[in-house]
């Protein structure tokens, strides 16, 4: 087995590149395909206020007047508060599956019982 080919962990830093966050943030954002809004949803869902210009300074340039650096504990709380809506959204969407009336066929077996 070739071992230069394999995975090596990539060497660790003391500190995080604020710009880089930012830009790792938007990565996550365009491979997801999420819409910023949707991130917005989900915080404010689990009680984060999180305001169009606090979004948006997340994806412009470090030189930009409304930049804003994301941390990691940040980006870790948003994708935590994503999580959290889809598993909400999914266990409402089951609820109310289960509590949505029965098409006929259902009910012809049901009264054939």
């Amino acid at each position: 087995m070739n071992t230069s080919s394999e995975y090596t962990r990539p060497p660790m830093t003391r500190g995080v590149d604020p710009q880089r966050m930012n830009w790792l943030w938007q990565l996550v954002l365009q491979s997801t395909h999420l819409d910023p809004q949707r991130v917005r949803e989900a915080l404010n869902a689990v009680g984060i206020p999180a305001t169009d210009a606090r979004i948006e300074s997340w994806s412009v340039p470090d030189r930009a007047d409304n930049y804003f650096p994301l941390t990691l504990a940040e980006m870790e709380r948003n994708l935590r508060a994503l999580v959290a809506l889809e598993i909400a959204e999914a266990r409402r969407a089951a609820s109310a599956s289960d509590e949505s009336p029965r098409d006929s066929s259902d009910q012809r077996l049901t009264d054939q019982a």
